[in-house]
């Protein structure tokens, strides 16, 4: 038994009861001295405690407040002056050997049939990892809260009532709102919705067409439901509706739920893609009227032209001096030049307008390449240099597809590859070949002419565009033929390249799919593309050989072609007269 200050302790009987509690015991006289410490006191406060001992209870247990590292008044001797029990509040502890200990403590003071305070009682209990696991939380709370309000996107919580319970600054600034006035409201009351007015969101009969209202009405009844939407919200404030950008989800706060919406403010990219449909649709109809005008302009231009070169052909036959015969040819090759820039402007005007119409017949495949190489290489031969022909013997005799197309693609790049070729020559070859399952005739068009750069080559297929200024003042032409060539191989589900080297010559390469036919449905007609044709060479004066060029083949013309005809055979007669 001891005796210590009026507190009799029958020392081994509290060790029986105490001395296995996992929270730390002790027990003191009036005077604040421990008589009494049980394993885990002893554990918890590094102390070792011996009966009998006098050391006062603030020498062991030295309290303060960890995080300010300020001294406190013991609970022990709070509750022995107030005769009432006393706790811990937050964050007191003590440092130890091992770092900061957080305590809760119940300090209970002893009283006696008189009720005077005898001593006191406290039970100590380690809370260091819960106040850790506190300070995550409370961490993770005030790092998400700054997300919530930092985030750029608006972001409110609704609970499953569908009435909101927090919002941040930036869906406040989009719905025009105070924090205040929108807390516990239904979305569309909170952002004042035209539609809710006056009997309240989801009341009113316009309520059952909103998006946002039954995406939430189904993720309240569906946990798993999540949908992105937009939306244009008509707020009784505003004038104009907001454009948003919605993104529903669900999360859990424990047994609670959540829902989750985020909203961007979108009008300035609506109001934006409505100006750019505007002003493509203005685009739009300024290029078919400009293509309607080149087509339009292209056909009355060809009427008197076509009229020029008739009346020079009939000039031709009547006698002439050698200098007039002369100036007729040079007029007869600039009117056929400019015939040359009208078809292919009115061709270019077409392919722009979607109007050009291919033909699906079957063909002679060999007469169409005997033709375009007969032609070709009489031009060859008028300029010194060799052409070459395709080995016709191991293509199919029958094809089908477009023959006016096809002999118009090998014009140009044939007449191309002679302009620009001043000696060795032009190849023409056709051959066969197979790329998953489908058949294809390759063409290609090779000369040993003054080829390009890589930058040069980068230009072609482009309208109204040649490698370079100086090669139209030297060649003249409108820069429309190879983007006329390259539409017109897509339009028949074909590709075309070039390679080409400074001075090493071009290579033109196209291909076309292959269709095999048994035999041609019509003869090819005399008609032929337009060409550009060489200056002939005239053995004398009276030869009145002359064929006037060939002009392309168009149905849009055939009336101005037949007007023409009948204005050619009636000068004639005059002239004959």
């Amino acid at each position: 038994m001891l005796n210590n200050s009026n507190v009799v302790v029958d020392y081994n009987t509290l060790h029986k009861l105490m001395g296995s509690v996992g929270d730390g015991f002790l027990m003191t006289d009036v005077a604040g001295k421990i008589v009494f410490m049980n394993k885990a006191a002893e554990d918890l406060f590094e102390y070792h405690y011996a009966p009998g001992t006098d050391i006062p209870v603030t020498d062991v247990v030295r309290l303060e407040n960890v995080e300010t590292r300020e001294k406190i008044i013991s609970p022990i001797i709070c509750a022995m002056r107030t005769k009432k029990s006393q706790g811990l509040s937050k964050n007191i502890g003590f440092v130890r050997s091992d770092g900061s200990v957080y305590l809760s403590a119940t300090c209970s003071p002893m009283l006696d049939d008189e009720g005077h305070v005898t001593g006191c009682t406290a039970i100590f209990r380690d809370v260091t990892r819960m106040r850790m696991l506190e300070r995550k939380v409370e961490t993770d709370h005030y790092y998400m809260r700054s997300v919530f309000e930092a985030a750029k996107i608006g972001i409110c919580t609704l609970n499953v009532r569908g009435e909101l319970t927090d919002i941040n600054e930036p869906a406040l600034e989009t719905l025009s709102q105070e924090y205040t006035d929108v807390i516990g409201k239904q979305f569309g009351d909170a952002i004042h919705c035209v539609n809710s007015i006056p009997y309240g969101c989801g009341r009113s009969d316009r309520c059952k067409f909103c998006v946002i209202r039954n995406n939430i009405e189904a993720a309240v009844l569906d946990d798993s439901f999540t949908v992105d939407f937009v939306v244009a919200v008509q707020t009784k404030w505003l004038e104009e509706p907001i454009w948003l950008q919605m993104f529903l989800m669900q999360v859990w706060d424990g047994a609670q739920k959540q829902i989750v919406l985020t909203l961007l403010n979108i009008s300035k990219r609506k109001q934006k893609e409505h100006e750019l449909v505007e002003a493509r649709r203005h685009a739009e109809v300024a290029s078919n009227t400009k293509t309607q005008f080149l087509a339009n302009m292209s056909h009355e231009i060809r009427t008197p032209i076509n009229g020029m070169s008739g009346m020079i052909d009939l000039t031709l036959r009547t006698p002439l001096t050698d200098e007039q015969r002369e100036n007729l040819y040079a007029a007869k090759q600039c009117s056929d030049d400019l015939l040359r820039i009208i078809n292919d402007i009115l061709d270019y005007a077409k392919l722009e307008s979607g109007k050009m119409k291919l033909e699906n017949i079957d063909i002679d495949f060999h007469e169409l390449l005997n033709r375009v190489s007969n032609l070709h290489a009489q031009m060859a031969e008028s300029k010194g240099l060799f052409f070459k022909r395709p080995q016709i013997e191991g293509l199919p005799p029958f094809v089908r597809g477009d023959p006016l197309r096809i002999r118009q693609i090998l014009h140009n790049l044939l007449t191309n590859a002679l302009k620009f070729t001043f000696k060795g020559g032009v190849t023409l070859g056709v051959s066969i070949f197979t790329r998953q399952s489908q058949d294809y005739l390759e063409f290609f068009v090779e000369d040993t002419g003054i080829g390009m750069s890589m930058e040069e080559q980068v230009k072609l297929f482009k309208p109204f565009s040649q490698v370079d200024g100086s090669t139209t003042r030297r060649f003249g032409g409108t820069g429309l033929g190879l983007m006329i060539v390259k539409e017109l191989v897509s339009s028949m589900g074909g590709e075309i390249s070039v390679s080409s080297r400074e001075n090493k010559g071009s290579r033109f390469t196209f291909i076309l799919p292959l269709i095999l036919a048994e035999k041609a449905d019509v003869e090819l007609k005399n008609k032929a593309v337009f060409i550009n044709p060489h200056r002939p060479t005239f053995h004398d004066a009276g030869d009145i050989g002359f064929t006037s060029t060939p002009m392309q083949e168009d149905d849009d013309q055939n009336d101005n072609d037949n007007d023409i005809m009948d204005l050619l055979k009636y000068c004639e007669e005059k002239l004959n007269n």
